[in-house]
């Protein structure tokens, strides 16, 4: 193989997984908020989203979840060959990694299995973020480590200060909320990082090891 045909496939292989990464992100955030308008009983003052895992649209939002982690295991395999061999970087995409593994298996351990479920749901909520710090500590790129600090904060504020800044509210705010408020600084991060592999493909530090 010549060394522009190795260069040729490494593109190809990094934009496809900045295309399963906003796919993933974009189609089962969307498949999930889906579930909850559909649902006859599901209410964001109440409920956590698990819940939609066990109730009549099950088989909608856990396809979603499912799709959602193995699209993003994908994504996750290109941002290692993008984000270089810094080891506290690599730590933080194999972080990435079991969250994205942990997100599909909530479509398979759903709440009605307590214990395994909770520990994917935990490991998704918790990975994610301290993924984002880790790899906002090894980077060197200025953009990719204040968005990566941004994110990664911002989707642990949500899952631990957003409860309890509800216990002090007058009315109820279900578990779902935080849920989504994670969801959504994990996804701003991923459809970034998404975006940077299909626009711009190769690292500076990877053409420069390539010239």
């Amino acid at each position: 193989m010549s060394k522009r045909d190795g260069k040729s496939k490494s593109r190809v292989f990094l934009q496809l997984a900045g295309a399963f990464g906003i796919l993933g992100s974009t189609l089962s955030l969307g498949l999930v908020l889906l579930a909850t308008f559909l649902s006859t009983w599901f209410s964001w003052n109440v409920n956590a989203l698990s819940e939609l895992g066990v109730g009549d649209q099950a088989a909608l939002f856990n396809s979603a979840v499912l799709l959602g982690g193995v699209l993003s295991l994908l994504f996750d395999f290109g941002l290692h060959k993008y984000l270089g061999r810094e080891k506290v970087i690599r730590v933080g995409v194999v972080s990435l990694m079991l969250s994205s593994v942990s997100l599909a298996l909530i479509g398979i351990f759903t709440i009605k299995y307590l214990v395994p479920h909770g520990i994917v749901a935990l490991s998704f909520f918790v990975l994610a973020p301290v993924g984002f710090l880790l790899i906002g500590t090894g980077t060197r790129d200025g953009t990719i480590r204040k968005l990566s600090f941004a994110c990664g904060v911002a989707a642990l504020l949500a899952i631990v200060g957003l409860p309890l800044i509800a216990l002090a509210l007058p009315f109820k705010v279900g578990i779902a909320v935080p849920e989504l408020a994670e969801s959504l600084a994990i996804s701003v991060w991923t459809i970034y990082m998404s975006a940077t592999l299909l626009l711009q493909p190769q690292s500076k530090r990877q053409t420069e090891n390539q010239t």
